[in-house]
């Protein structure tokens, strides 16, 4: 897949990308939106949907014209780096430094961004640790002088500074235990600053919390600060990462500045982790109250409304976060709001959300048949009598379980470029093809990469290290269930045995702060992360032993509900929830046997929202003959009536399988099938009449019988077969 396919309208010449930066993607000046107040731009979508892709386009496609620093948030290395030296370092330090780094390195017109406010905190701060040897604190300092480039005015400046706080370094007392060392060094670095450099410096630290107009003081406490952990060390964090914003803001200004170069952008990947809340939060907190800068902040968030990164606040009316997508038009208007107290304003009130676009089915087409195409111009399985039918189910079938999630839709395309599935077998066997991760990596099944990718890379957050090794097994075991209830009841037999549990209801809240959406119906709530999660389940244990065993124990649960006769809030009854785990596990004769014997003593409403929810069922482990017995081909034992209400299941069940298409002469099976049972039983026939018009209506316009959102996105444009 291309890198910007997908993006075209948020890289396109006047696209949202293009104003925040005033560049376009050929360099050319664009009229900048928004600002001098800037909001910070949240890239939001669950896993696989393409956020860290857009960050590379942007830093590819525009780091030409425009300077671009990038940090991954979720990376390990900002905390290994800290934990060598935990004293003077931190991950928000780290990343900060990394961030100055890359600025400084940009050899775009105008030069690099030199950052000695920057310099001068971590400076500060390195020399702050009162347990350090003087050899360590010496090498700690000395570790920073990389952000001052080779050649500019500060590093002759900072040179002969840290030539003179070495040197005072040398000269303290042994124990370092007492001896004032960041006294020393700040004293040391201002006294040998030109005027320049003390009054660029007076600006910044002289506005740090409690020091007056002083730089002195300024730097002294926010070593101070640092040095006293919690909060009073975000703020010094903070601070810095101000500090870091007012060096951007000097190389935009005075004679051969970078005001030509459209605005500079910093892109955080994963910023709804600690380390990037602890970047964003003070951005935000610093516009609210007036202190605005030209950084084009944009980060990336897996819950749609941004998460823990907006502290999860219920911002209403003109405090609710600025939300847009791509396909709402053009770029969102956006203003602040006034606040009465900047104090008391929700974070949310400096955000623009952007939900991340999901691929067009002519997008998809676009990618399949990209990868389909080998280099000598022929589509892969041209020549060997593939028709092109068969090309069309497999890229409708990639459509169906991707809901068009990009890295779904490139990882089936590549599984499918060179392999067709077997007739008969439906979505599902998609998931049979491999892939390579690497040159040098061999062939894997496609959906063991998948659950790599989608979830094990992508843990939730606040999910306990020690549930790390089981997260994937329990939402396996849960892509059976339904709402959550159902999977609670799951949960409490799955982690029998374990001193510590997750309830379903907190699996419930990881799975959202993780990106995935919500189903009223299924409790895995993607259609095609529940195929994968089902699939492996079966596979777990040998004859899809641990499918089979969660199914029976829902049956059974539900079997004990109906003897209260509890309300299903998903299936409508208990009886309905049981029979459907039934018609999973058993398969249909038992479930038919039920039906028919209920068929003439029920309420015919009641009777066909109970065959419509039961025919929900999946189907795994066991041959496909639904199509045969929905046309009436396979003969039952128990006589007419029976043979029709299987008829009417096996239709209910193919239609409702929303990874295939409408298969023609099953929906017209459906019809008949009702009409037929009119004869059975006279009474109901005005409601058999109404139920199968209403549901042929519905099967005509590609619509689902039972609607469910994980499965929106297969309807009306969806392409009959």
């Amino acid at each position: 897949m291309p890198d910007d396919l997908g993006f075209e309208k948020l890289l396109q010449e006047d696209g949202l990308v293009a104003g925040l930066l005033g560049k376009s993607r050929k360099g050319r000046n664009r009229p900048l939106l928004y600002g001098p107040d800037l909001p910070v731009v949240v890239l939001t979508g669950g896993p696989g949907m393409g956020k860290g892709r857009l960050l590379g386009c942007i830093r590819s496609i525009f780091g030409a014209y425009v300077p671009v620093a990038w940090i991954d948030c979720g990376a390990a290395v900002f905390r290994r780096r800290a934990e060598e030296h935990p004293g003077t370092r931190s991950e928000c330090t780290e990343a900060l430094r990394e961030i100055g780094l890359q600025f400084q390195k940009w050899d775009g017109d105008g030069g690099g961004i030199k950052t000695p406010r920057l310099y001068a905190g971590l400076a500060a701060i390195a020399a702050s640790d009162g347990q350090d040897t003087t050899g360590d604190l010496m090498t700690e300092v000395r570790r920073h002088d990389a952000l001052v480039p080779k050649g500019s005015f500060w590093r002759g400046v900072f040179h002969r500074a840290r030539a003179g706080y070495l040197n005072a370094l040398l000269g303290l007392v042994t124990n370092p235990l007492t001896a004032p060392v960041v006294v020393a060094v700040v004293d040391e670095l201002l006294a040998r600053l030109s005027h320049e450099g003390t009054a660029a410096l007076r600006g910044c630290y002289g506005a740090y919390p409690g020091a007056a107009g002083m730089p002195r003081l300024g730097l002294h406490t926010l070593a101070n600060d640092f040095q006293q952990g919690g909060a009073a060390r975000r703020t010094a964090e903070g601070f810095l990462f101000r500090a870091l914003r007012e060096d951007v803001e000097a190389a935009y200004g005075g004679f051969g500045g970078l005001a030509h170069a459209g605005r500079p952008a910093l892109l955080l990947d994963r910023a709804d982790t600690v380390l990037g809340r602890n970047l964003v939060r003070p951005v935000l907190t610093d516009r609210e109250h007036g202190h605005h800068d030209r950084l084009v902040v944009v980060a990336t968030a897996r819950h749609e409304g941004g998460g823990r990164l907006l502290g999860r606040e219920r911002a209403v009316g003109e405090d609710r976060p600025t939300a847009w997508a791509p396909s709402d038009g053009p770029p969102p208007n956006w203003r602040r709001p006034p606040a009465p107290d900047p104090d008391l304003a929700p974070p949310a009130r400096g955000v623009v959300l952007v939900r991340m676009p999901v691929l067009t089915r002519e997008q998809q087409q676009e990618a399949t048949t990209r990868l389909r195409v080998q280099p000598s111009g022929t589509a892969a399985g041209a020549g060997s009598g593939d028709p092109t039918t068969s090309w069309q189910l497999v890229d409708f079938g990639i459509h169906r379980l991707s809901g068009g999630r990009p890295l779904f839709v490139t990882r089936l395309g590549e599984a499918t470029a060179s392999y067709r599935p077997p007739a008969g077998r439906g979505t599902p066997a998609l998931l049979d093809g491999t892939v390579r991760t690497g040159d040098d990596e061999p062939p894997q099944p496609v959906g063991d990469v998948l659950v790599d990718e989608l979830v094990l890379r992508q843990l939730p957050e606040e999910l306990p290290p020690l549930h790390h090794d089981q997260w994937l097994d329990l939402l396996s075991h849960l892509s059976v269930a339904h709402d959550v209830d159902c999977a609670q009841a799951l949960m409490l037999r799955v982690q029998a045995g374990r001193a510590a549990r997750l309830s379903a209801y907190r699996i419930a809240e990881l799975l959202q702060d993780s990106g995935w959406p919500h189903c009223p119906r299924h409790f895995i709530g993607d259609l095609g992360l529940r195929t994968l999660l089902r699939q492996r389940l079966y596979r777990m244990r040998p004859d899809g032993a641990a499918w089979a065993r969660n199914h029976e124990q829902l049956r059974h649960h539900y079997h004990l509900l109906l003897r209260d006769q509890h309300p299903d809030p998903v299936f409508g009854s208990a009886g309905a929830h049981r029979l459907n785990h039934q018609l999973a596990h058993q398969g249909a004769e038992p479930v038919v046997n039920r039906l028919t014997s209920t068929f003439a003593t029920t309420d015919p409403r009641l009777w066909c929202a109970d065959v419509l929810s039961i025919a929900q069922a999946p189907l795994l482990g066991r041959d496909d003959d639904r199509r045969a017995r929905a046309l009436g081909e396979v003969q039952t034992e128990g006589g007419l009536l029976h043979w029709r209400v299987d008829r009417l299941l096996h239709a209910l069940w193919l239609c409702e399988d929303r990874t295939r298409p409408i298969d023609e002469a099953v929906a017209d099976a459906l019809k008949d099938v009702l009409d037929d049972l009119c004869t059975e039983a006279p009474r109901a026939a005005a409601v058999l009449t109404d139920t199968a018009r209403r549901w042929g209506e519905l099967i005509e316009n590609r619509q689902p019988l039972k609607p469910c959102a994980c499965t929106r996105h297969i309807g009306r444009k969806a392409q009959r077969t």
